[in-house]
């Protein structure tokens, strides 16, 4: 190994062998195995509102992400957050000026690849998705560069890995094989300021998912509560509570597998219905959503839900809001980490570029263009590379064609 110390733009730095990311020593190796475990969840009764509900349901514990993606509200949540992964990480020195392409392809990969052979929108979105459901995300860090700094990480999924506070480090399941020993110098961990919606929004989750199944039970013609009674009521036309149970076990088998299930002699099929109004669940739906906007941050309406009366907003000040209130905590979690000495050179920090997301239309775009190209704040070429399109031809002036 070079040791050889050099003083440059990432700081005094020793050459070292971008393959030289195993300890000296590791600790004992351990089977791989689950980590998490699936949560059950009993069915409630007696819950008449959405408010209610959601207290009672909390008592359950966290939700699995799976059982949280299969709630559309959260779907819809969770990608546009992870929207956010279609702007760029860019890389800015003291004065604020945009430094990637001129240092990030030679210098430093992590922001133009951090995954080999996957996009980055991909890696960077996984991050934040991470950063939503489970509080941190976690990245591995599969390659340096010659500076010593990351170049290249895997991300790791919640549920693969166990940290292991004793040794300082983390134990990575691999199908078929023993754990692998990561410890916590090869990880990069990004912590969100606010609590996984898996705890945090669990109640909410899992009474937007009952009362989805309610609809659903709706549709298919299973009443919202039903029981038997005697035709006679003198009569009991059981024996016992076994058979009773039998009997019962027997009916909603029947009830499952056909449309119409046969009731036998001596006893009678009640039902309480909904009206039309109540068979929509409606309002309810629509307060459990406004639950998940307020769980998440996000303005109802883009959940589906109609808002009737609103401070107005354009377009640009919604994506802008959006940017400060929905984005901004997951934005800086990520900004702030990788802007740390340890993974960006001294003095420089990374952000993400935000411009394309909070651009406003054609006419005021233009009209603001020229405002900073009048006050020499730009110039036409720079904003014209902001728009994908070349530098103008050069003009050949009186001056010039006289001198000639």
């Amino acid at each position: 190994m070079d040791t050889d110390a050099t003083q440059g733009l990432w700081g005094t730095w020793h050459r070292v062998d971008p393959t030289a990311l195993v300890p000296a020593a590791l600790p004992p190796k351990r089977q791989s195995g689950p980590v998490f475990s699936g949560t059950h969840i009993d069915p409630i009764h007696g819950v008449s509102t959405v408010d209610a509900a959601i207290t009672y349901l909390s008592g359950f514990g966290r939700v699995t992400r799976r059982e949280a993606i299969a709630t559309p509200a959260i779907k819809r949540a969770r990608d546009l957050i992870c929207s956010l992964a279609q702007s760029p990480l860019v890389m800015r020195d003291e004065t604020g000026a945009d430094v990637t392409r001129a240092y990030n392809r030679t210098d430093w990969t992590l922001l133009l690849q951090p995954e080999v052979k996957r996009a980055p929108i991909n890696t960077w979105a996984d991050v934040l998705e991470d950063l939503l459901f489970e509080k941190f995300a976690r990245l591995r860090v599969t390659d340096l560069a010659w500076h010593g700094r990351p170049a290249h990480v895997t991300r790791m999924k919640p549920g693969s890995y166990t940290r292991d506070d004793l040794r300082g480090g983390y134990w990575v399941n691999v199908p078929g094989k023993d754990a692998d020993w990561v410890p916590e110098e090869q990880v990069i961990e990004i912590e969100s300021p606010n609590d996984a919606i898996l705890d945090a929004g669990a109640g909410a989750i899992r009474a937007l998912s009952l009362i989805s199944a309610a609809g659903l039970n709706a549709v298919s013609g299973v009443p919202p509560q039903d029981y038997f009674e005697s035709t006679d009521p003198n009569v009991d036309p059981f024996e016992s509570d076994e058979e009773a149970k039998e009997f019962l076990d027997s009916w909603a088998a029947a009830r499952r597998a056909r449309s119409t299930a046969f009731i036998p002699s001596g006893v009678k099929y009640q039902t309480n219905g909904f009206d039309p109004k109540q068979l929509q669940l409606v309002e309810l739906r629509t307060e459990a959503i406004a639950e998940i906007g307020r769980l998440t941050g996000i303005d109802a309406e883009d959940l589906g839900v109609s808002t009737t009366s609103r401070t107005y907003f354009n377009a640009q000040d919604r994506r802008r809001a959006m940017l400060d209130f929905t984005f901004g905590p997951y934005r800086r979690a990520i900004e702030d980490r990788l802007s740390m000495e340890d993974i960006a050179p001294p003095g420089y920090s990374v952000r993400f570029d935000t411009r394309e997301f909070s651009r406003a239309d054609d006419a005021t775009q233009a009209t603001t263009d020229a405002a900073l190209v009048y006050a020499d704040i730009v110039t036409r070429d720079e904003i014209r590379a902001e728009r994908g399109l070349g530098p103008l031809p050069k003009t050949t002036t009186a001056q010039e064609v006289s001198a000639s």
